[in-house]
């Protein structure tokens, strides 16, 4: 049954930290594929089609905003399940806010084209320092501050923070069940990101110092 072979998939993944930003992973890609082989061919489909938006939503950061919404509409056609909608709605609101804060520092209008629940909010309050959203996202003004200083990664981890703290509540309603298992998958997939953007971020500060040793060692010879 549907139920049994969950509940033995739940208990064979290890407990997730409190937090994300983690020295490692608490399971390899390799171990947690071979782990969702448990799942039902469709849930599998399911869980693989919220995997790749997920993966989607993370290199869309310069596009054309028409674009991204356009592309967001089509991938979304093809989820079903009402908690992995949710999942990628909570992902894709933090996108919009944050791509609203970025229009507001280039001294652009209210986004003309958007998606989530808050769109239409933000343009009616975009003048406010947190579109009178500090309810819902108490960290927009840190959001703002972050972008005003040009530090973007921890831009993302606060992010990524914010998605995090509202999937790992949403997982105290669920325990061995599908829902369960999205939601263990939703946060490991912003684990990997998290580590991910690090490594990018240290690859790039290892290339800015060997250039700029090079760059001395040019000038000495010159």
């Amino acid at each position: 049954m549907r139920s049994n072979a969950y509940y033995m998939l739940i208990s064979s993944l290890p407990a997730l930290p409190p937090r994300l930003d983690v020295d490692r992973l608490p399971i390899t890609l390799e171990r947690l594929q071979a782990r969702l082989r448990m799942l039902d061919p469709e849930d599998a489909q399911e869980i693989g089609r919220m995997r790749d938006i997920l993966a989607w939503s993370r290199q869309f950061v310069e596009a054309d905003d028409a674009a991204v919404v356009k592309r967001y509409g089509e991938l979304m056609q093809e989820v079903t399940n009402p908690l992995i909608r949710e999942v990628l709605a909570a992902v894709m609101d933090v996108r919009m806010i944050v791509a609203a804060l970025r229009r507001r520092r280039h001294g652009l209008g209210p986004p003309t084209v958007g998606f989530g629940q808050w769109f239409d909010h933000i343009r009616r309050h975009f003048n406010q320092p947190d579109f009178r959203l500090g309810h819902a996202f108490p960290g927009i003004i840190r959001f703002d501050q972050l972008l005003g200083q040009g530090d973007v990664l921890n831009l993302y981890r606060h992010m990524l923070g914010a998605v995090w703290t509202y999937l790992k509540k949403r997982a105290e309603d669920y325990v061995f069940s599908f829902e369960a298992v999205v939601l263990y998958i939703a946060r490991w997939e912003i684990m990997r990101q998290w580590r991910q953007l690090q490594a990018e971020r240290g690859r790039a500060v290892f290339e800015a110092l060997v250039t700029e040793a090079l760059g001395e060692y040019a000038e000495l010879y010159s």
